[in-house]
């Protein structure tokens, strides 16, 4: 199978508050086959504007690989669990890369996936 073979794969990008939450919240992905992976980065400073004040607050970055077959679910989900009013959540297209880490995306987003509310 080759590369173009697959369905769009994804880079995802979120931060959360704690390195417990970033946890909890990436297992969660992984047990409901919405990421083959979550990289958690901590460490990350974000300084940004909300409701007319500055702030800056230490997060832990989330890289979360998936697909673009399942990212409206991984969305849904993302947002009900996690604590923030207005979490980030943008997705990045993958152009390009080695097939068999592409693939093993696809695999693990796709195969035996438990219902939501498993």
């Amino acid at each position: 199978m080759s590369a173009s073979d697959f369905p769009p794969p994804l880079l995802a990008v979120t931060t959360f508050p704690s390195d417990h939450i970033a946890r909890e919240i990436a297992s969660v992905l992984i047990d409901q086959k919405l990421a083959a992976c979550v990289n958690l980065l901590p460490g990350a400073t974000s300084i940004y504007r909300w409701q007319d004040q500055v702030h800056a607050d230490d997060e832990i970055v989330a890289l979360i690989k998936t697909t673009s077959a399942v990212f409206s679910e991984l969305k849904l989900l993302l947002n009900d669990l996690h604590p923030y009013d207005s979490p980030e959540l943008i997705a990045i297209n993958i152009e390009d890369g080695l097939p068999d880490y592409l693939g093993w995306i696809v695999d693990e987003t796709s195969a035996d996936r438990k219902p939501a509310d498993a």
